[in-house]
């Protein structure tokens, strides 16, 4: 099967699937599929609250979903003439749920135009061998949504932002991203209720105004201690992990020592990359570890603070710690006691 597509391609059949509706070109049919459900949820969620009037819809509408239908069903509702319009709108939504899906190539080789055929499969691609595939490119348009990697969200933040006309710097979306994670409608959620929040004279996002609207404080975070790590800062991580202990129910220790866990496991791919006798540029770096180029001169300063054999090291240590957590060997130490002598121990 074909590979996927890119994130810049995949942003890019979506702006240019939006574009044409908003200048009401329409394509008698659209196949929306891949992992990441955000931008399936937002072209179709335009077609059906746009293409047609509200007097239109109550005739011309038909929303289906795959665990009702089968194929024949969908095509015979998509070959019906509108009633009073010039079109009709039928969207299919958990099309993977349909079965002989690519029975649908037969109705594509002479899909009227009256209908605006809308099929949603989110979770996967279809087979792009498939001769239903080649003719949803020939006949309609298709759009592939695939899932971001960590190191693509930052660059999403800040367009996101950047389309709202305001600006948000490159700590502040890395800050964002960090906490968020890299599901796209949890990230539009809270971009959005942030913008909502903003002064009216405030068009910079930086990392101060997250933690004064968000909560999200880039002094004292799992990702903040990571970074008081790399740079062998006892008195800082000691101080993090404090606060952490005065906080268990807001930072448990199983989410930090995961984040820590994520942190190094980075580290020792960053020092594995090195290894070989072909050695990567700087620019092919951040690729290879998935991570923004933003956080480069971080994961470099902790190659220097920590040799390969300590990183490895440090691993065994966040493994028998996650282990002593979660088992009476920790005896009366508290969460915030055990973080406290496992930073001691990893800076040692």
């Amino acid at each position: 099967m074909a590979s996927k597509v890119s994130v810049k391609e995949s942003t890019t059949q979506y702006r240019t699937i939006l574009s044409d509706l908003k200048e009401r070109v329409y394509k008698p049919f659209y196949l929306l599929m891949g992992d990441e459900s955000y931008y399936i949820d937002k072209v179709s969620r335009f077609i059906l609250e746009n293409v047609l009037t509200p007097d239109e819809q109550g005739f011309n509408q038909y929303l289906l979903y795959g665990s009702d239908v089968s194929v024949q069903q969908i095509i015979e509702t998509a070959r019906r003439y509108p009633m009073m319009a010039q079109r009709q709108v039928v969207v299919v939504r958990e099309a993977q749920q349909v079965k002989e899906l690519n029975q649908l190539e037969v109705y594509l080789r002479q899909a009227p135009q009256t209908t605006l055929l809308v099929i949603c499969h989110p979770g996967k691609t279809v087979d792009k061998r498939s001769a239903f595939y080649k003719a949803a490119l020939a006949k309609g348009s298709v759009l592939e949504s695939v899932a971001l990697r960590e190191e693509d969200v930052p660059d999403w933040i800040i367009r996101y932002a950047s389309d709202m006309k305001v600006h948000i710097s490159p700590e502040a979306a890395v800050l964002l991203g960090e906490y968020l994670g890299t599901g796209l409608n949890k990230i539009a959620m809270e971009m959005d209720k942030l913008l909502m929040l903003l002064p009216a004279d405030v068009r910079t996002i930086t990392p101060e105004v997250i933690e004064q609207n968000v909560g999200i404080s880039k002094e004292y975070s799992p990702f903040a201690l990571a970074k008081s790590l790399s740079f062998r800062n006892l008195q800082k991580s000691l101080q993090i992990s404090h606060y952490f202990g005065e906080n268990p129910k807001s930072y448990p220790l199983v989410m930090i020592l995961a984040t820590l866990f994520s942190h190094f496991v980075r580290l020792l791919k960053y020092h594995a990359l090195f290894q070989g006798s072909l050695k990567p540029t700087r620019q092919e770096i951040p690729s290879a570890l998935g991570i923004h180029p933003f956080v480069l001169n971080e994961v470099e300063i902790a190659a220097r603070n920590f040799s390969l054999k300590q990183t490895v090291g440090i691993i065994w240590l966040l493994r028998a710690y996650d282990k002593r957590s979660k088992s009476s060997e920790r005896g009366e130490a508290d969460d915030g006691a055990l973080l406290q002598e496992l930073i001691q121990k990893i800076l040692r």
